[in-house]
């Protein structure tokens, strides 16, 4: 099968895949650094600071790029995916910052909040666009 008879829906979802494991290398080398220079005081939440990303994005992103049968989302599902995957990985480098610092803040539960709606309506959205076509 030549590159020309791919679906363009699918190629998008494998890029998107790959952007999403650069995110979760970066997250990776980011807690590893940022954790070297800790005086040794860890965070479970900058440790597994790249799950987000990987799990949220390079893993669902992977099986709808190479899963034939399963449909795509529609792009702005996708970005809406991809805002609460992003709160949840911001909200867990400032949680593990604020962790290795040895302070809290109020406004930490806003980035899980945040994270969890955004995924749960996008789910919504495309669970009502597969309902209606």
């Amino acid at each position: 099968m030549s590159a020309s008879h791919i679906n363009p829906a699918k190629k998008q979802m494998r890029r998107t895949s790959l952007i999403f494991l650069c995110a979760a290398l970066f997250c990776g080398l980011f807690s590893a650094v940022y954790e070297h220079f800790s005086h040794g005081v860890y965070s479970n939440y900058m440790v597994y600071l790249f799950a987000f990303p990987f799990f949220g994005g390079v893993v669902p992103y992977a099986i709808f790029g190479l899963a034939p049968k399963i449909k795509c989302p529609s792009p702005a599902t996708a970005r809406t995916f991809n805002s609460g995957v992003a709160a949840l990985a911001v909200g867990s480098c400032m949680k593990g910052v604020l962790d290795i610092y040895g302070t809290s803040s109020s406004y930490q539960p806003v980035y899980w909040l945040a994270g969890f709606s955004l995924i749960a309506l996008s789910l919504v959205m495309y669970l009502a666009k597969s309902l209606l076509s």
